[in-house]
Parts: C-alpha cells; structure tokens; sequence
C-alpha cells in the first residue's frame, strides 16, 4: 500500500507542476522507443487519396500516407488509424540543445509510425514517470477508419503536468476521433530545464517548449491535408499546464494563425499556484516569469552543476548529461515573456486585447483544489479543522482572515472542502474568469464548470475522503487515459454507464466547438458568457443537462 500510495502522490505532483529527483529511463528503453519512430518527418505536399482512410499500404502493411519529408506507415486500430511517433522537429541535442525547434528533413522509403516516441525528458521517483530522451519531439494522429466527406476538424492537445512533466501519448483520443469525427493530435514537447532555461543573447529563451508547440501546429499546418484533416480549422487545447499554454499561445505573435480555435481546461492565463497547493510545504508557484529573473534562475542552476563560467555557461551546460541537468527542473517551473515568443505577461496581454481573435472554450471542475487536498492526505497530511486556519493564513496572507469569512467552515463537510473551496476560485475559477472577461471583449467565449461530483477522481485518494471533481477528473471523460484513473490498491475505476452518457455528451460539445465554434449538447447550443451575463454551462452528473452556473465572487482574488 505504501508503494501505490507513494505513487498517486508523484502522480499528482506530476500533474500539477513539480519534478522528481530519481531514476530516468534506461538507455535500452530509450533506444526500443525511438527505433518506432520516424527518423524525420515534415507535413503534407501530395495528400493520399480521401485521406489516411484511403491509403493503404501493401496487404496488412497498415495505412500510409506522404508528408512533404517522406512517406510514413501507421496502424489500423479499431474504427481507427494511428499514425506514432511522427517526428515534428529535429531532436534537440547537441548544438541543438536550447535553440528553437528545427525542421526535419526529407527521407527515401516508407518510414514505420506504429510506437509512440518518448517522454521528453523529465525527472520522479518513480521510473514508469521518469525520461532522460532528449531525441523527444514527436507526435501521434489518430484519425477515424472511415474515409471522411469532407476534410475533418483538427484538434491538437498539449497535456498537462505544469510546463516540467507529462506526456501526450498517455492521452488515448479514440473516442473524440470516432465519435466526434475529428483528427486529433497528441504532441510531445520540451520540459522544464530543457523547455525554459535562458541566458542573454540565446535565441528564443525561455519559451523552447512553447516554441516546440507552435512548431507542432506549423507541422499540423502543412500536413493535417494528408490525414484528411483540415488545416484551415484547427482547434488547440489542453488541460492544467497545457491549458496555461494555450491561453499564453493566444497573446504569442508567433503563434497567428496556427489554429483557428481554442479550448482552455484548468488552467488559465493567470493561473498561480498558491503556497501549500502542490503539497505541504511547496511555495508561491507562478507560470510565467520576465526574462531577467529567468537569467537569474539560470546563473544559479548553472553554478549548482559546476558551470561557474559566465562566457562558457552554455558550452559547459551543453556538456552536461540530462540525468544531471534534470536535477535542476525545479529553477524552471515557468515560461519567460519578453521576448518575441511572448513579448508581455499573458495576463496583461488579455487585458489590453493584444490576443488572437479565435473563439475560445474556457472552464474548470468544480473543486479542483480537492485533489491537493486529497495528495496531502496520502502524504499522510491530512487537513484538519485544528490546522485550516494556520493553513489559509500560509496560502492567503493578510487576507486569511476575509477567506475565512467568505468560506466558513460550517458550508462544508469537512476541513479538506473548506480550505478546497478559497483555493479552487483562486487558483482556477477566479482567473478563469478573469481570462473569460478580457477575452469575450473582442472574440466569442463560451465557459463550463465540470461539477460531476461522481467522477472517479484522477490520482486516487485515501478511504473515506470527500468525493468531488476534482483537478484533471474531467479527463477521463474525453480520452481513455493511461493507468488513470485508478483506486489506491492500483485497480482501474471506469466510468459508469451514466458517467460514460455525460462523457459522450462531453466529447460532442468539444468536437462540435471544434468544428463550428460554438459547443453543442443534446441537440442544443450552449450560451455564450458575456460581459453582462457571465454564465457558464455546468457539466452535471446527469446525462443531458443543460445546467448554468453564475461566475463566482472574484474581487479577492483577481487583481492584477
């Protein structure tokens, strides 16, 4: 029990922001994945007839279809094709390490895309969690069997996982492809050091992952015609730290024009983690930095590893092995605006407008804050009503005492629900909010709140804890996630028939965004928030609901 317990806690913290400090993959394992995956791969120049659906290869060769870099061979899986492992840029190594994502080049012969590439390189106690391959910078497309009558819409996730941890293929898509009618594409990028070191004068610093992103949707661009997918209607979302990062990519210059449409999943433009939220202990956490405090970052990660040089630092960085430079993840938990990735602060890019004028889908679960809570009782933690008040004052400061008397403790079943609730709006619903106000000023928004209480929750909890929907419990609806979710004796919880009726009503109203910019459910459009009328459509335990929530009380928590 100790080891399943150990696990859900690393699981979670992976999932919210923070890094291991332990063992990385093998070099043999490394070596199986890569092998998979195409050794270059570009975009679409002479697309395959109807699409991947009509390309087969030899007999039981699998489908293939032409990128503008060379031929590739996927799967049939299903009422699906697969197509894995696709590289979207060169692998970062060497002189590549800390640049900005360079195109592949071409190849002769048909090139296999059956196995997922790997994990970019990230850091945990536990190995199944852990990468040291750099040579990362993959994709997966999933894409219905059934040749298509027109090109389909183009969904592109960004998983979560903070900007250190995750991975994309974790995230099954069959369900969106099928039933949505939509290709979908899961993308591997950049993390932590790797994804956001800068030093003075380094081209796009501080911003590779986001870079290696955008270098996705240009792939995507290019080649979405050869799968059957319509580069002209490209939707790019994500959850947790991949929904911080589309929120950013919407005030990124460079990233005009590579989608056409946003979903933003718990996580928004000013989203900061607050003090105990990962897990007791762990500081003020925020996404994004100025360039300046991440040179400063970089200086004393840098000295930390033996690189005391000034004028050789990336020379000496370069030399270093990744099982070393992983240990200095935690110096790189966010992203660096003030550069031309991003020239300004997301948040204050919003609210002057500067952003692309794309309809956004923007929302939460309900409690989010309920699976930290639940993380700190598997750390053996729990929150009482003995230690709330001292907690709040730790995530809150001098306004411990007004959260209190906003949320007393008598509203809520236990201590966990009542330091859950302040630390849900303040993290999640209240710069949701925010970030829903600035953008339905100049574009279409639409909102929602998961609140399915029975969802099963993402990293497992302790006997007896309060049911809720919590962080990421919304996940398991839209994909069939790895290993997720699961009880704390390691046993997998699918959904029930009814959780799988609202689960189809989810994937509808996304795939519906996706193709036309407004959600759809049960035949019905939802409503859109506005300025006047902030409402977002509330995604209940009952299949078929239209339910609406009013936006909560924010004055405490947003400010600039």
């Amino acid at each position: 029990m100790d080891a399943l317990r150990d696990r859900a806690v690393l699981g979670a913290l992976a999932l919210l922001l923070t890094q291991g400090c332990g063992a990385a993959w093998t070099g043999e394992d490394q070596a199986a994945a890569v092998s998979a995956t195409s050794p270059t791969t570009g975009a679409a120049t002479s697309p395959a007839t109807n699409g991947a659906a009509g390309a087969a290869g030899s007999a039981g060769a699998g489908p293939e279809v032409r990128l503008d870099s060379g031929r590739i061979r996927g799967t049939e899986d299903g009422k699906v094709l697969r197509f894995r492992g696709i590289r979207y840029a060169q692998p970062p190594v060497g002189k590549l390490r800390w640049q900005p994502p360079k195109p592949v080049t071409t190849w002769q012969g048909v090139v296999p895309a059956t196995t997922s590439g790997p994990a970019c390189p990230q850091a945990s106690d536990n190995p199944k969690e852990s990468s040291d391959a750099e040579n990362c910078l993959t994709l997966d497309v999933t894409v219905p069997k059934k040749a298509g009558e027109k090109p389909r819409p183009v969904m592109v996730w960004l998983h979560g996982g903070g900007f250190n941890a995750g991975r994309g293929s974790d995230y099954d898509p069959r369900r969106l492809a099928v039933q949505g009618d939509v290709m979908v594409v899961t993308v591997e990028f950049r993390l932590g050091v790797l994804g956001y070191l800068a030093i003075p004068g380094m081209s796009g610093g501080g911003t590779f992952g986001l870079q290696d992103q955008q270098a996705a949707l240009r792939w995507v661009r290019r080649n979405a015609a050869a799968f059957g997918g319509d580069a002209g209607n490209v939707t790019l979302f994500g959850e947790s730290g991949g929904g911080i990062a589309t929120c950013g990519h919407l005030t990124s210059p460079t990233g005009r024009g590579l989608f056409h449409k946003a979903i933003i999943q718990s996580g928004a433009c000013g989203t900061v983690l607050l003090p105990n939220a990962v897990a007791p202990g762990t500081p003020r956490l925020p996404y994004w930095r100025p360039l300046k405090e991440t040179y400063a970052a970089t200086r004393a990660a840098a000295r930390q590893v033996g690189c005391r040089d000034a004028a050789k630092t990336l020379e000496c960085l370069r030399a270093k092995p990744v099982k070393e430079l992983l240990d200095l993840t935690g110096y790189f938990a966010a992203a660096s605006y003030g550069g031309p990735v991003l020239p300004v602060a997301p948040g204050k890019a919003l609210r002057v407008g500067d952003f692309a004028r794309v309809p956004v889908l923007s929302g939460h679960t309900s409690k989010e804050a309920l699976m930290m809570a639940g993380v700190m009782s598997l750390l053996g933690k729990p929150i009482t009503d003995a230690e709330l008040p001292g907690l709040l004052r730790q995530g809150f400061g001098d306004q411990a005492d007004e959260v209190a008397r906003r949320y007393p403790r008598d509203r809520y079943g236990t201590a966990h629900e009542a330091w859950a609730a302040p630390y849900t709006d303040a993290i999640f619903s209240c710069p949701h909010v925010a970030t829903q106000d600035a953008l339905t000023k100049r574009t279409k928004v639409y909102a929602y709140v998961f609140g399915d209480d029975t969802a099963p929750p993402f990293i497992p909890t302790v006997p007896g804890f309060p049911a809720g929907a919590g962080h990421a419990s919304e996940l398991a609806y839209l994909f069939d996630v790895k290993d997720k979710p699961i009880s704390l004796d390691g046993r997998p919880v699918p959904l029930t028939e009814t959780q799988r009726s609202v689960a189809r009503d989810m994937v509808t109203a996304w795939a519906t965004f996706a193709r036309t910019g407004t959600p759809a459910s049960s035949g019905r459009a939802w409503p859109r928030w506005q300025g006047d009328k902030p409402v977002a459509r509330l995604i209940t335990e009952r299949p078929g609901s239209t339910a609406t929530t009013p936006a909560p009380r924010c004055d405490l928590f947003n400010r600039p």
